[in-house]
């Protein structure tokens, strides 16, 4: 998770029913609003969309037609939050990177630990919410999901570090200059699973040395 900045509703735009909520203008508002990126998992361009409640519905039916309430999710995570958490990070206020880091681990098989960087019951929901979105939530569509989930993001990191690798061990001015670009694009916030690749960055004294200045 990434710190999101939502816009506010354009002027003229009623939300009053699920139609409204679910229509062609709030949806594109709301993708651009959240770089195009599931706000839980952070798959980019998700090919399932959900107008996801941040406090549900069954608990906050006050807020079922609230614009802040409105975030943008695909349906695996939608799915595994329901209404069971409602008080993890909400990343249109709070940045998520001061609470919690994602490590990916490979070995002996793929699992994605969710490490505490402040302690709280917002990212101690936040964490166990993010341990069932890439570890699985029980269940065997959501376990197949995660791990399907996992391989993009093991994918990601590989070219991740590849870049890193290469930006290291080049010699040269320009393409070490390429090199760069392509690592402040890849840790932007808009990147695809952005907060596992700026968690390797803050895990790290050296790329932290290298790359910090890249990550705001």
């Amino acid at each position: 998770m990434v710190k999101i900045n939502k816009s506010e509703l354009p002027q003229g735009i009623i939300i009053k029913t699920e139609e409204d909520y679910r229509s062609e203008k709030v949806l594109s508002i709301l993708q651009e609003d959240f770089l195009d990126k599931c706000y839980i998992c952070e798959e980019k361009a998700p090919t399932t969309i959900n107008v996801e409640h941040f406090r549900s519905c069954k608990n906050h039916k006050h807020l079922k037609y609230d614009w802040e309430n409105l975030f943008f999710a695909c349906a695996h995570c939608n799915r595994i939050k329901g209404s069971c958490y409602d008080h993890i990070v909400d990343c249109t206020k709070e940045d998520p990177e001061k609470y919690i880091a994602m490590k990916f681990n490979s070995y002996p098989e793929s699992y994605v630990e969710i490490l505490d960087r402040l302690i709280g019951t917002e990212n101690e929901e936040t964490r166990e919410l993010l341990d069932k979105i890439y570890n699985g939530a029980g269940t065997s569509i959501s376990e197949c999901e995660a791990r399907n989930l996992k391989k993009k993001v093991s994918r990601e990191l590989k070219d991740f570090m590849e870049c890193v690798e290469n930006y290291n061990n080049e010699t040269d001015a320009k393409l070490r200059a390429v090199y760069w670009k392509k690592i402040k694009k890849m840790l932007s916030r808009e990147s695809n699973f952005a907060g596992f690749k700026r968690s390797v960055v803050l895990q790290s004294e050296e790329l932290r040395q290298s790359f910090g200045e890249l990550i705001k």
